[in-house]
């Protein structure tokens, strides 16, 4: 477990204070093993490349990301939405974040689906291409960081009917969906960042 390995990290080579930058969920089980400060801070220091939307988007639920032997968990996810069909559905392989910002901004929302528990990159490349996601998982995911979760831009969903349903929904007022305000991520300046740290 992340908590138990940071643990005897800590006892090797100690440090002063620990951020969890995308897994707010476990930082109250990690403060319990640790004796230094432990907070969450997403997504901290990263910089994502910004997109400006297009006028048109394809009213399509976009999924970018690897269906490789890792993601068990997003490839069947995948399989299924193109198996039943109910959904303009399209899967997507990109080589950079700035590949990935300039197709997540032709689509109207995308399909973001975590694989250990954790916020990833793509929760904030998608805000930083100004688009809504839809996040495969549960809202507990941003810990104590609720504003995260609800954001206007962001919707949740943890079984394939849900997300069906979800998107048909958002799908059939497109007028609407693409009025949705899409806040960039939180950025930290790296003196806030170090400040909030190692506050008592």
């Amino acid at each position: 477990m992340i908590d138990y390995g940071l643990a005897l990290y800590l006892e090797a080579e100690p440090h002063d204070a620990v951020l969890l930058t995308f897994n707010p969920a476990l930082v109250a089980e990690v403060r319990k093993r640790l004796r230094v400060p432990v907070r969450s801070l997403p997504p901290t220091f990263f910089r994502y490349p910004s997109a400006v939307p297009v006028d048109r988007p394809r009213l399509e639920l976009l999924h970018v990301g690897s269906l490789g032997p890792h993601h068990p968990r997003r490839r069947e996810l995948v399989a299924g939405l193109q198996a039943r069909g109910l959904l303009p559905f399209r899967h997507a392989s990109t080589s950079s974040p700035e590949e990935a910002a300039a197709l997540y901004a032709q689509h109207a929302l995308v399909l973001n689906v975590p694989l250990n528990h954790d916020l990833n990159h793509r929760f904030f490349e998608v805000m930083a291409a100004g688009v809504p996601q839809v996040v495969f998982g549960d809202p507990g995911l941003v810990g104590e960081h609720r504003a995260l979760a609800e954001r206007p831009d962001v919707f949740w969903a943890s079984s394939l009917e849900e997300l069906e349903k979800l998107v048909l929904r958002l799908f059939a007022k497109p007028v609407r969906l693409q009025a949705i305000p899409v806040a960039p991520p939180p950025y930290w300046e790296l003196k806030d960042l170090l400040k909030a740290a190692f506050a008592p």
